[in-house]
């Protein structure tokens, strides 16, 4: 995941890919096939990862719309300085490979929907306790936060600072109330 992740999928080549696995060419090619299917394990497992993490975040307070902050500040801590520089596996994934590679689109389109079905249960939750408007609709917020997420990402990449993330995650956070 790390050579794809640092070099993209394109410029990952299969000595990169064996050095740094520290593979074999014939245990590469018995356990993965080749480039593509190391690559979508890869993916897979970091977009596994990913709904996890903002799974706990979103179950890990007592407030469900405390929860959607602590998994922004969490975003926003992901999004800046060394972290921010790096960037999101997916977000660099998808500017790479998609609109082309349906398969990659395809697991890219499941990460997002995941996402915002975890975040619409928060927000649900946070509804029934009064601490959402239950005039604004779920599905909808939900849509805002994930790509408010996935823009902090993409603005960690050029630099932003931590305090400009916070700011943001005020600001992303005003619809909720």
């Amino acid at each position: 995941m790390n050579v794809f992740w640092d070099r993209g999928y394109h410029d990952a080549s299969l000595p990169d890919l064996l050095d740094g696995m520290e593979l074999s060419r014939g245990s590469f090619y018995k356990a993965f096939g080749d480039k593509r299917g190391v690559f979508l394990r890869a993916l897979d497992v970091y977009i596994d990862d990913a709904v996890r993490q903002v799974g706990d975040s979103l179950s890990g307070e007592a407030s469900p719309k405390a929860a959607i902050r602590a998994a922004f500040e969490r975003h926003a801590e992901l999004s800046s300085g060394k972290d921010g520089l790096r960037g999101c596996f997916v977000v660099l994934t998808a500017t790479e490979m998609l609109p082309g590679d349906q398969e990659v689109s395809a697991r890219i389109s499941r990460l997002f929907r995941r996402l915002q079905d975890l975040f619409a249960a928060a927000i649900i939750r946070a509804q029934a306790l009064g601490e959402i408007d239950q005039r604004l609709d779920e599905r909808t917020l939900a849509r805002f936060l994930v790509c408010q997420i996935q823009g902090m990402r993409v603005l960690g990449k050029a630099g932003a600072e931590q305090e400009d993330m916070r700011a943001m995650v005020d600001l992303a956070l005003k619809p909720l109330g």
